[in-house]
């Protein structure tokens, strides 16, 4: 017996249905806890236009800087590569067996069987 799984990417805001290339995931955190969205484009923008006014006087931190106990705010948008290497990293999972969420976190001992296998995608 064989067994397809069909990925359906949903944006977290409208819950509409997106296409793996038209998903921006974006990645923040606030008040000590990190936060990522899958949203289309128009929904990426806008949120990138509400947190503007916020960004424009914050002071950024370091990658691997922590923030430790104040409320603070940061907003990102994951470069376009890490999406799309989300989406091969989730098709491969996928057609070899193993278990993987459509959206959120991708656990770290499938990344590192991905790796393995793709030495060249790191």
């Amino acid at each position: 017996m064989g067994r397809r799984t069909v990925m359906t990417y949903v944006d977290d805001i409208d819950q509409e249905e997106l296409s793996p290339e038209d998903v921006r995931t974006v990645k923040f955190g606030y008040r000590g806890a990190d936060y990522v969205l899958d949203l289309s484009e128009l929904n990426a923008e806008i949120l990138a236009e509400e947190l503007e006014p916020y960004l424009r006087v914050a002071k950024k931190v370091p990658r691997g800087a922590g923030v430790g106990r104040t409320a603070s705010a940061s907003s990102s948008s994951a470069p376009s590569s890490d999406a799309a290497r989300n989406r091969r990293i989730r098709e491969w999972a996928v057609e070899t067996g193993r278990e993987v969420s459509a959206r959120g976190r991708i656990a770290a001992d499938v990344i590192s069987d991905y790796e393995a296998a793709h030495p060249q995608d790191r």
